[in-house]
């Protein structure tokens, strides 16, 4: 099978861990992390069992920086159950941590396996995530006359199933905005039911894969909470609603479902109001909250659902980091309002998804265990390589606490 290292090679590494062993250059017990020790490799790094030879190299490279390996996160699997705003998993409450997984949204999704699976197996050993979010593009899976690409699903079951091995749950998320259509396709159509037709015919007796069922709604065609719900016309084009997409999705799976509210998933101040009934168990999503940056305002635009017990809550894709004429990515008090989110998120058992772990989004070098800080020159301008990733590392790992 892909990945599988050769007897010799394993039989290779086998001897060399003992050596290290034995010499004493595995060091133990950093307290703190994970809720266990953190087991500190000065130097050494080993491959990962099942990944690519050119995820297994990343990994590598990455795994030479002391301090890298966290020895025991906690996972959570499913099938999952929702009481009140409370995920159940199968050994007890399932508050979702991780990062988002992209390259299978580009077109040339082949050339990306490798970084994927880096990335996927540095999210559980190196800060500790029990999720990931693969973002699956909808034109790679379903062209516009709804006919599947076989090669691209084999691509996607393959990423899941690395990620599985590493105990994590997968988040499965329809992404359109690479789609050449994108004008017309910020809201479901008939193609958003072909593309959730195949994976919940694949993944639907999976207990342990999440349907976040489409990516930041309303984004190119902004027609209100009345249309997200229903669907209609808006701006000439037929759409069907998130109503009738999640029914579609339901009566082919029960995996527990995520649903975004409207303005590019940023905003569900109404989203109760026009709520998706009787297609439970779900989860509503939030993505990158809206200034002013302080409780009151989380707590109108998301936190309320949670927080009146109607239904569990997630930040879905979030983000702060360097990035110049982007609001929704760089804060300009982040070194205050980003941890007073995090904070919030603490306090409130909200779930997170960071976006993404790729150099100066989550992390400073090519290094997957080298996460962006904030420095006193902390400013929203490109290249500058600073942000919220050491703060989010620290956070998942308190989860584990």
């Amino acid at each position: 099978m892909r990945g599988r290292l050769p007897a010799l090679a394993a039989a290779g590494l086998r001897r060399v861990l003992m050596l290290l062993l034995g010499i004493g250059l595995v060091a133990a017990a950093e307290p703190g992390v994970c809720g266990a020790s953190r087991a500190v490799w000065l130097g050494a790094a080993a491959t990962v069992a099942g990944s690519s030879p050119s995820s297994a190299k990343l990994l590598a490279e990455t795994g030479t920086r002391a301090g890298a390996r966290a020895a025991a996160c906690h996972h959570e699997r499913g099938p999952f159950h929702v009481s009140g705003a409370v995920v159940n998993g199968s050994t007890g409450r399932y508050i979702p941590y991780g990062i988002n997984i992209v390259g299978l949204a580009h077109a040339d999704y082949a050339d990306e396996v490798a970084g994927d699976e880096a990335q996927i197996a540095a999210s559980a050993r190196y800060w500790c995530a029990n999720t990931v979010r693969l973002q699956v593009g909808q034109a790679n899976l379903v062209s516009t006359t709804g006919r599947v690409n076989q090669t691209f699903l084999a691509a996607v079951t393959s990423e899941v199933r690395f990620a599985e091995a590493r105990g994590l749950v997968v988040v499965l998320n329809l992404q359109w905005q690479l789609d050449p259509e994108v004008l017309t396709e910020s809201m479901p159509t008939q193609r958003s039911e072909a593309f959730w037709g195949s994976l919940a015919f694949h993944f639907g007796n999976d207990p342990n894969v999440v349907f976040d069922i489409y990516n930041q709604p309303e984004q190119h065609a902004p027609c209100g909470w009345a249309f997200w719900h229903y669907g209609g016309i808006c701006h000439g084009h037929r759409y069907i609603g998130m109503q009738a997409l999640a029914d579609f999705v339901r009566a082919r799976a029960s995996n527990l479902f995520w649903v975004e509210g409207i303005g590019a998933g940023s905003v569900l101040t109404q989203a109760w109001r026009y709520r998706i009934a009787s297609d439970g168990p779900l989860e509503y999503s939030e993505h990158r909250p809206p200034a002013p940056h302080q409780s009151r305002t989380w707590d109108s635009e998301f936190g309320y659902i949670a927080n009146r017990g109607d239904a569990p809550v997630v930040e879905g894709e979030w983000a702060d980091y360097a990035r110049s004429n982007a609001p929704w990515a760089c804060w300009n008090n982040a070194p205050v309002s980003a941890p007073r989110f995090l904070r919030y998120l603490q306090a409130h058992s909200f779930g997170l998804i960071m976006y993404k772990l790729v150099k100066g989004f989550l992390i400073e070098t090519t290094n997957l265990n080298d996460p962006t800080h904030f420095r006193r020159n902390w400013s929203c301008t490109d290249g500058l390589d600073q942000g919220v990733g050491n703060q989010a590392q620290h956070w998942f790992f308190q989860q584990n606490g």
